[in-house]
């Protein structure tokens, strides 16, 4: 399992998007995927506070990631998010989990919190799983 876990790792270090916004694995199990970033000037909108598309970038990783541990390889087919205050926040968590899985899809949800852990917003996710095994993930990620 370690050397899914490094694939995995290796897979979204190639995300060069999320690398510039500064968004993390914390963790990722069976059960979640957990997901941080620190936040400063480059995150902030017009009124000071985090930007919409930042929460939804890091509830959209924390998706990605989760699926793809879960169901390597997942893709996002729908996402949406309903945002419920301002994030005025030095600390973004996401935290994604599993609702239902059938066939070919899995449904998420995934709940950012600032950093003292009030929900910003909750989104919903629909990803269509593309069924490989981890060994076949693990040799596709190894072939970059």
């Amino acid at each position: 399992m370690t050397e899914f876990i490094d694939a995995l790792h290796t897979f979204f270090k190639a995300d060069k998007y999320v690398e510039a916004s500064n968004i993390k694995i914390e963790e990722v199990n069976e059960e979640e995927a957990v997901i941080v970033a620190d936040i400063d000037e480059r995150h902030l909108n017009a009124n000071g506070c985090v930007q919409g598309g930042m929460l939804y970038t890091i509830a959209d990783f924390a998706f990605a990631v989760l699926g793809n541990y879960l169901h390597p390889s997942t893709v996002t087919q729908t996402g949406q998010i309903t945002y419920l205050r301002p994030a005025f926040t030095k600390r973004l968590k996401a935290v994604a989990k599993e609702k239902e899985r059938a066939g070919h899809c899995t449904v998420c949800e995934t709940v950012v919190y600032d950093e003292n852990d009030k929900v910003l917003c909750v989104c919903s996710f629909n990803g269509f799983i593309k069924e490989i095994t981890k060994q076949e993930f693990i040799e596709r990620v190894n072939k970059r």
